[in-house]
């Protein structure tokens, strides 16, 4: 297969082509599908990040319901963080980045996520940079089905840039599971998200993300997530893709 054809069909087998949004509900006659925990102010997750290939333990992060109204924040504190300050900028979310990011915090605090309404992230910091979407996108199938699916087509910021940059996604539940953490066995939702985002590096090009992630409705989050990428060099002449740093969070405990 010639070296461009065959990029294009790396990208075109990961992302299935994304128009409006769409959902597609799990097979007839499935039992009653269960609800994710709500929020309330105080409940907390705690994670180890691990790279998802060796498995060496890179951090250990706390995220926890600072407040429930309009919108759900989830601050996050972090062990061994490296994070830098954000950078000033003109974004649709500097009201939010000067509420939710505070240059005098200290390093092992992290930016807030951001839910409106729960399950719907508008401030995402779990990526190498903090993403402000233009409008929230899911975080989690909004039904828990094996066969549910959407596809998403949004638009994204960082507190580094003032351009846009697309966001198109699919995510669809594929099967309840049993899963061993170190915060105990859970019976979870096993779904995928497939990504094909504009990079905020412009020598980056195709670039894509696939994540694996378990949730279990009883803990109001994922019990283990798994996130991986790729990209091509726009002036290279390799056409191989170059591998993101790829992670794996399992959940600790959590209340």
């Amino acid at each position: 297969m010639p070296p461009m054809n065959r990029r294009l069909f790396l990208v075109s087998s990961l992302v299935l082509p994304v128009g409006c949004a769409m959902d597609r509900g799990g097979s007839a006659g499935a039992g009653p599908t269960p609800l994710v925990r709500a929020p309330l102010t105080g409940q907390s997750w705690q994670y180890a990040k691990h790279d998802l290939f060796t498995r060496a333990l890179i951090d250990t992060e706390v995220d926890r319901v600072s407040s429930v109204g309009k919108t759900i924040d989830i601050d996050a504190r972090t062990q061994g963080s490296d994070k830098k300050d954000a950078a000033q900028g003109s974004v649709w979310g500097l009201a939010w980045m000067r509420r939710y990011f505070s240059h005098a915090q200290p390093s092992a605090l992290l930016p807030s996520e951001v839910q409106a309404p729960w399950g719907m992230v508008l401030v995402d910091p779990h990526w190498s940079q903090l993403q402000m979407y233009e409008t929230p996108i899911p975080l989690w199938p909004s039904r828990l089905q094996p066969g549910w699916e959407t596809r998403i087509l949004a638009k994204y910021k960082t507190v580094d840039s003032d351009r846009e940059f697309h966001w198109e996604q699919t995510m669809k539940a594929e099967a309840w599971e049993t899963i061993k953490v170190p915060a105990g066995q859970f019976t979870a939702l096993r779904y995928v998200n497939a990504i094909r985002f504009g990079d905020t590096d412009p020598a980056r090009t195709d670039s894509l993300r696939h994540e694996t992630i378990w949730i279990a409705p009883e803990v109001g989050r994922w019990v283990a997530r798994e996130s991986k990428g790729t990209y091509y060099l726009d002036d290279s002449v390799d056409d191989q893709p170059h591998s993101e740093n790829s992670y794996r969070w399992e959940l600790q405990e959590w209340t």
